[in-house]
């Protein structure tokens, strides 16, 4: 990686974060309710990872530009952790049904996301 991929990244990951923070703004989360705003970035998020990974490897990208997107913009726009305490805090109030269906909604959602991203990008379906 030379310098200018570098400062791409963080660049990247900067355009990321902010619209993480946009949506967390247009959406913010009610303290007990489900945590949309982070379910629908990690989604996307997870769909673009699955298209980013499917062009990496059929060389549509190249993998410092691949590596920019993924590492980059992907990750600063998801987040594991925001997802994590918004689960942890929805257990300690004791909305139980809430918390859960934001960590199995969120993970089968994510899974089923990148898949989606993959196989439209033209992801090989077998290896």
């Amino acid at each position: 990686m030379n310098a200018l991929s570098f400062i791409l990244a963080i660049v990247a990951g900067g355009l990321g974060a902010g619209l993480r923070y946009g949506a967390t703004v247009a959406l913010p989360p009610k303290k007990e309710g489900f945590p949309l705003a982070i379910f629908i970035v990690n989604v996307v998020g997870s769909f673009l990872i699955g298209v980013f990974t499917a062009l990496l490897i059929n060389t549509v990208l190249s993998t410092e530009l691949g590596f920019i997107l993924v590492a980059g913009f992907c990750g600063g726009f998801t987040t594991m952790s925001t997802f994590a305490v918004e689960s942890v805090e929805r257990m300690q109030s004791g909305k139980w049904v809430i918390a859960g269906l934001n960590i199995i909604g969120s993970t089968a959602a994510g899974l089923l996301a990148v898949g989606a991203g993959y196989v439209i990008a033209g992801g090989p379906l077998s290896s």
